[in-house]
């Protein structure tokens, strides 16, 4: 009988540990017993206490862990000064790739965020002092990165440079650094990886997620089944550049999206691409079925960064636009750096096509 106890605790422990990735199986067990024993204690009218006490027990664990993680974007100033005399902060740039667009910079910081992060270091994201087509004009004025993302913990780019006793700089690449694209876009235990990592690590401020979210209300209302289509055009298709995936022709994805939708009849289609022949041409054919973020849909970015006004007007709008897209019921995208920062944001898509036509 008591062996029969004991493998009935551990089944109970292990269930606590799949709710919590962050556990002590050994405190686990040792709250099992407690709720077994009380259970043994107290048997009135048949409740099965040990059940209620179990409940109270995971929520205050739940509520502990969620604290735990606000806290790492709200670190007061005076843990942030013990901080900046204790720990290794390495500074991450990018600089091989000057004129490479916003999410490519994204996926790059991301695996560059986790390289350091495994080698003890706390990591910093910096586009402000080398040059880049989102710094132009105002080197010396902010860090684009910290326009749209928080860093790891919150630390901010000035604070370590004027506060932290040990710092390290460090570039990043893409050869080294990018997540696998393909793990990315096809493996669910990948997909789930990055975007619990992206969290974590390299979380969208409040004031854009605020935004979606009015957005996205704005656009749907309260419906949640659309789909988003996502198709890079202009210098993809023009200049060919070398290792960058073939896009498919806008006529091949109307063919496919008319195919979904007579399948699972979305309510709407939301349509994301930076090329106005191909945005009309899609519009033409879906009419007030598609929704396009055009930038009047678009809060003034001045009212959380006056020196951005211009210079990051156009990520702004890109960003939105993933965001957007990630939240999407099911997606209809060709490979490009935008799409895997949807795949990494989203909580996961139900039906998807990924064109994957070959690189140039």
């Amino acid at each position: 009988m008591k062996k029969k106890e004991t493998k009935k605790k551990k089944y109970y422990a292990n269930k606590i540990k799949l709710i919590h990735k962050k556990h002590n199986y050994k405190k686990n067990l040792f709250i099992i017993d407690i709720c077994w024993k009380l259970n043994n204690s107290f048997n009135i009218i048949q409740i099965k206490f040990w059940k209620v006490f179990l409940i109270i027990i995971l929520f205050i664990k739940f509520s502990s862990q969620k604290k735990k993680q606000e806290n790492n974007y709200g670190l007061s100033f005076e843990q942030k000064m013990k901080d900046y005399a204790t720990k290794n902060f390495t500074i991450l740039r990018r600089t091989e790739c000057p004129d490479c667009g916003f999410f490519s910079f994204y996926v790059v910081h991301l695996g560059c965020i986790k390289r350091y992060l495994e080698k003890g270091y706390i990591p910093i994201i910096e586009m402000q002092s080398f040059k880049n087509i989102y710094n132009k004009g105002n080197k010396s004025v902010y860090n684009p990165w910290e326009v749209f993302f928080y860093q790891p913990y919150n630390y901010t780019l000035e604070e370590v440079k004027k506060y932290a006793k040990n710092v390290y700089r460090n570039v990043c690449t893409q050869n080294y650094y990018r997540p696998n694209p393909i793990n990315i876009y096809h493996h669910n235990s990948s997909i789930n990886f990055w975007h619990n990592f992206s969290k974590n690590y390299m979380p969208v401020k409040k004031v854009i997620m605020d935004e979606v979210n009015l957005i996205m209300k704005k656009f749907f209302g309260n419906s949640k089944n659309i789909l988003g289509v996502k198709l890079r055009g202009t210098n993809y298709v023009s200049d060919r550049p070398r290792g960058h995936s073939i896009q498919p022709t806008i006529e091949q994805v109307i063919s496919d999206v008319k195919i979904f939708d007579e399948k699972y009849k979305y309510d709407y289609i939301f349509f994301t691409t930076e090329d106005n022949d191909i945005l009309n041409k899609f519009v033409k054919e879906f009419d007030n079925k598609v929704k396009v973020l055009y930038p009047k849909d678009l809060k003034n970015i001045t009212n959380y960064y006056e020196s951005v006004n211009r210079k990051l007007s156009s990520v702004k709008i890109y960003l939105l636009d993933v965001i957007i897209l990630s939240k999407c019921l099911d997606i209809i995208a060709s490979k490009n750096s935008g799409c895997a920062g949807a795949f990494i944001m989203t909580e996961g898509f139900r039906h998807k096509k990924i064109y994957d036509l070959g690189v140039y």
